[in-house]
């Protein structure tokens, strides 16, 4: 009898027709099988399967990065760390979204459970798919392209959950799983390196080369090496920019940050949520301009404020861009003690601010405001693309930093009831308490 572990660790699901492609246009493909839900190893064999992997690593990454037309089951990791942040506040009562919005989420949470199934179905996906590709094509554009989704999974797994996520499931001949071991936040970020480090020594073009960079970096500054994140980024041109891509001739194709927030009025932007968040609404800041749709028919009460940015179903979400790279040289500048000299942190902030056509920024005057100023660029520039958590977890565990949660995630009276609780991730899935590997003990949700 097969034991059953988790969503997070089936066998490789590929979507049958109409796949996404990121970064560039990869066509839609059809898996000519039997069961298109679940394809054995033996039905993607060979060298002329590559195509048609490496879209359907395409598709499965975005479904978790940011969601597809899925009515109300679109949640991304952009959404959950958006909720759980002070990007995005839940416009209805559904105690999946409330439960992350105010910071005190189960492990039965079903959002959870799916966008963390998703994300274990595109590290699967990624890897197989680099793997095929180093055995049949390593000199292929797409060998780097499915390394870097692998890192990128790896991250979203580290920044945004409790610490002891299970990776690494294997599944034999027979299709007998094996329960994936728990890897710490360190573990997960460091297996990211590895990818990212893999995908740059392999890349066959710049795309995929600034993308490693850019990935390597955020991981290094999640550990807290921000010399060594700075100098992974300093030929990363600030025009760089990968993205995904989308189309409205399928759900699948859909943005599901479009399906959420303006047609489902699921979400919306939240302005200085919990006395700590971002004005990100009243701000007036064109980086997180919103449109007003009026009051949400869900709960009947709350504006919705949805991001222009994301105004449409073929709306990319930028994964990885030349702004990011500039913004860890500018909080390496911070951390070596350089913020208004020469290459500083504000000269940079403000380079990049009159690029955009923004008004330069005021020296601050203590290190604490200069912080502040450098993560609230961060949390515009950034904003809805999954770093915010990410951030806010960094500004408790760096010994730089030494915020405590309550000064940095939003807090107090929450405005569907009740108080925020006291959570800084998200929870492992209930599921994964059938894995033998795993112990609930060691995921703490108030552990930065």
């Amino acid at each position: 009898m097969i034991r059953k572990f988790s969503y997070s660790q089936r066998r490789l699901i590929l979507t049958a027709a109409g796949v996404l492609a990121v970064g560039s246009a990869l066509g839609a493909c059809n898996l000519d099988v039997a069961t298109p839900d679940v394809i054995p190893v033996d039905a993607t064999a060979g060298a002329a399967a590559l195509p048609t992997l490496l879209a359907g690593a395409s598709g499965d990454f975005t479904v978790g990065y940011s969601g597809f037309s899925n009515g109300d089951g679109s949640d991304a990791i952009i959404h959950l760390s958006g909720l759980m942040s002070d990007e995005f506040i839940a416009t209805d009562f559904f105690t999946t979204h409330v439960t992350v919005d105010s910071r005190d989420a189960t492990p039965t949470n079903g959002s959870i459970s799916s966008v963390m199934r998703n994300l274990q179905r595109s590290l699967v996906s990624a890897n197989n798919t680099a793997a095929r590709f180093a055995q049949f094509a390593p000199d292929d554009p797409g060998f780097a392209r499915a390394l870097n989704f692998a890192g990128f999974d790896y991250l979203f797994l580290a920044e945004n959950f409790c610490g002891a996520v299970p990776v690494g499931t294997t599944i034999d001949a027979s299709g007998k799983l094996s329960g994936g071991i728990p890897q710490s936040t360190t573990e997960l970020l460091n297996a990211a390196i590895v990818k990212f480090d893999s995908a740059a020594q392999v890349a066959q073009d710049n795309l995929m080369r600034n993308t490693a960079l850019v990935g390597k970096a955020r991981a290094l500054l999640d550990l807290d090496q921000p010399a060594q994140a700075a100098a992974a980024v300093a030929t990363v041109p600030t025009s760089f920019r990968f993205t995904t891509e989308h189309g409205a001739q399928n759900n699948r194709t859909k943005s599901g940050m479009f399906e959420l927030m303006w047609v489902n009025t699921r979400l919306t932007t939240a302005d200085a949520e919990g006395g700590n968040g971002v004005p990100f609404v009243s701000s007036g800041d064109p980086r997180t301009a919103t449109e007003d749709l009026g009051i949400s028919a869900f709960d009947g009460a709350t504006e919705v404020m949805a991001p222009e940015k994301y105004n449409s179903y073929t709306a990319p979400e930028v994964i990885a861009d030349g702004i990011e790279a500039r913004l860890i040289g500018a909080e390496a500048a911070l951390r070596a003690g350089n913020y208004g000299g020469a290459n500083g942190a504000l000269e940079i902030l403000n380079a990049l601010r009159t690029d955009a056509g923004l008004t330069a920024l005021a020296p601050a005057g203590t290190l604490a405001a200069q912080q502040d100023q450098l993560f609230t660029e961060r949390a515009y520039w950034l904003f809805g693309t999954a770093h915010r958590l990410g951030d806010l977890r960094r500004l408790i565990r760096q010994p730089f930093y030494g915020r405590n949660a309550e000064s940095v995630f939003p807090t107090g009276a929450y405005f569907k009831g009740d108080r925020y609780g006291t959570d800084v991730n998200l929870p492992v899935p209930q599921e994964e308490e059938n894995n033998p590997n795993f112990q609930r003990s060691a995921c703490d949700q108030t552990k930065a």
